[in-house]
């Protein structure tokens, strides 16, 4: 349908433009990776066992409930395999997915906050954040927890703006039906974010305490006990202190304290993370804050943006154990308000000093990323065309176009195009260069599909000190695998009646082989000691290996 206001061709190329962009970060080779472990294949044989048992309620992990999470993730998951089978593709659907709506959301709250150019280009810079490109793709719990904890932040507030009283204040009831989701996907944290935020925002941002205040309160608390409630009573009826032990306290109290792991991280680990998390965006976030410090006025809106993400990093800043992905809820807000300093720079007769420096820095930052890269392609522990030096190529390219329209005047452009193109092209050289590259190097999908392919109902299947990789092995075999860990273990499993096949290091195999344990290589294949990437993000390069597929060797000639 044609908008009125708008030229045809104009809209055309705009849609065009965001449909490049959805295809790029969402949608391109979304089956293709194997699954990542051992976060999403966790996910992945969790939903698979659940649809096999019919077990649309209790959460299954190797046929034993597992508390880890609420099920409204795995639901959605088991959906989608029964749509489209258990595949790779069908397992990251919903994250994908999720992210178009969380688009969707940054873009229409942005538009409401401030105005259309804002809301516009917040949705393009969370779009391509590096962040955003790899959890649209991977699938695990996050981004749908996003999409519903905030999306329903952002229905209940503007809900709470709308100076008329009128439709927008029902804009609240849809929020807290969304925020009963968030806890049905990740638990009550949904409620300890959101309730938090409102308070720091009564505290920061007086002209919205009125507002805030007058919302139905009572009723929405109602809604989300109504919705969400029900499934944790109904688990605690079924399994009573198991579910208390697993759940409430395992996988909430006993995380946050620091009880279950120890401290992990320091306490300055998610401001780094939300600092380098938002490049090349971020100069303009420290910009803002820069003129805040001088004297310029924090609007209400900014007040409510800047709210939300110190919870959301503070709250995590507090817990005892601290994972990367944790704090991207706070992601939105901050793209808002880096696309609200974009819009100062570009419509204010004066530009703010600090926005207009952060706003110098975002192309430094490319060119700086695409220089560092060049070399440390080198460093990377695969077998990488040549054609991977199109990377730095193209970020570099992108900060000498940005630099040049940032020069004319030190006012942006109405959206980032230059910068925005340089991370398209570096995200399309990384899907159709390095995906195929790291893929050679994870060997579990093949190794797990010999077995599948060649061992009968009865036959055994383990797995000799590979824990990392028990998740996609159990979902690619198909069934239930044993989890090896001692030399005593194998002995006892390759005891038992009957054919039995094992995946083990070639290292491993070596070992035993030397203590005496009498094992026959079936299957042999190279590969790398870690399948997350987290460990080339890290600089420690993860070790090789031959990873391999053993039976018992047989006890006699023609055995």
């Amino acid at each position: 349908m044609h908008v009125p206001g708008r030229p045809l061709p104009r809209l055309l190329l705009v849609i065009a433009g965001w449909a490049v962009v959805c295809w790029v970060v969402f949608g391109w080779r979304l089956g293709y990776p194997s699954f990542w472990d051992p976060d999403e294949a966790t996910y992945a044989e969790t939903s698979r066992e659940m649809l096999a048992a019919h077990s649309w309620l209790v959460p299954l992990y190797d046929g034993q409930p597992f508390f880890d999470k609420p099920p409204l993730f795995y639901i959605l998951q088991m959906a989608s395999f029964r749509l489209f089978g258990a595949t790779e593709l069908a397992a990251r659907l919903v994250s994908s997915l999720s992210a178009l709506g969380l688009l969707a959301a940054i873009g229409w709250f942005g538009s409401r906050l401030f105005n259309r150019d804002v809301g516009r280009n917040g949705a393009l810079m969370f779009a391509v954040l590096p962040a955003t490109f790899a959890l649209s793709s991977y699938a695990i719990v996050d981004m749908t927890f996003t999409l519903f904890l905030f999306s329903g932040c952002a229905l209940v507030t503007v809900a709470a703006l709308d100076e008329e009283g009128g439709l927008g204040t029902g804009l609240q009831y849809p929020g807290y039906v969304l925020l009963a989701a968030a806890v049905l996907t990740k638990g009550p944290l949904a409620l300890v974010l959101a309730g938090l935020a409102f308070l720091v925002s009564l505290a920061v941002a007086p002209a919205a305490r009125a507002p805030l205040m007058r919302l139905r309160w009572g009723r929405g608390l109602l809604i989300v006990a109504v919705l969400g409630a029900p499934w944790f009573i109904y688990m605690w009826w079924h399994f009573g202190d198991a579910f208390i032990l697993g759940y409430a306290l395992r996988e909430n109290v006993y995380l946050f304290t620091g009880s279950l792991y120890g401290s992990q991280r320091s306490m300055l680990f998610y401001p780094k993370v939300m600092l380098v998390g938002l490049l090349p965006w971020t100069p303009l976030l420290i910009g803002r804050l820069v003129d805040a410090a001088r004297g310029l006025r924090i609007s209400t809106p900014e007040r409510l943006l800047w709210s939300w993400a110190a919870v959301v990093v503070g709250f995590f800043t507090l817990s005892g154990f601290k994972l990367d992905h944790y704090v991207f809820p706070a992601a939105p807000a901050l793209c808002i308000l880096c696309a609200h300093a974009w819009n100062q720079a570009r419509t204010a007769s004066q530009p703010p000093v600090g926005i207009t420096a952060g706003l110098a820095a975002i192309p430094l930052l490319l060119l700086v990323a695409g220089t560092v890269l060049v070399p440390g392609l080198n460093r990377v522990p695969l077998e990488l065309p040549s054609a991977v030096r199109l990377l730095p190529i193209a970020l570099i390219a992108s900060g000498l176009a940005m630099t040049a329209q940032v020069a004319r005047g030190w006012r942006p452009p109405s959206f980032p195009l230059a910068a925005v193109a340089g991370l398209l092209a570096s995200y399309a050289i990384v899907i159709t260069i390095g995906l195929p590259a790291f893929e050679q190097m994870k060997p579990t999908r093949r190794l797990a599909r010999i077995v599948a392919n060649n061992a009968a109902a009865d036959d055994h299947i383990g797995m000799f000190r590979l824990n990392r990789w028990s998740s996609s092995w159990r979902f690619y075999v198909g069934r239930h695998s044993e989890r090896l860990e001692t030399t005593d273990d194998l002995r006892r499993f390759l005891a038992r009646p009957g054919r039995h096949y094992c995946a083990m290091t070639r290292r491993d195999y070596d070992r035993l082989a030397a203590e005496g344990v009498r094992l026959r290589v079936v299957h042999q294949e190279p590969g790398l000691f870690t399948t997350t990437g987290r460990s080339l993000r890290s600089g420690a390069p993860p070790g090789r290996d031959a990873f391999i597929i053993v039976t018992e060797e047989p006890a006699s000639p023609g055995a």
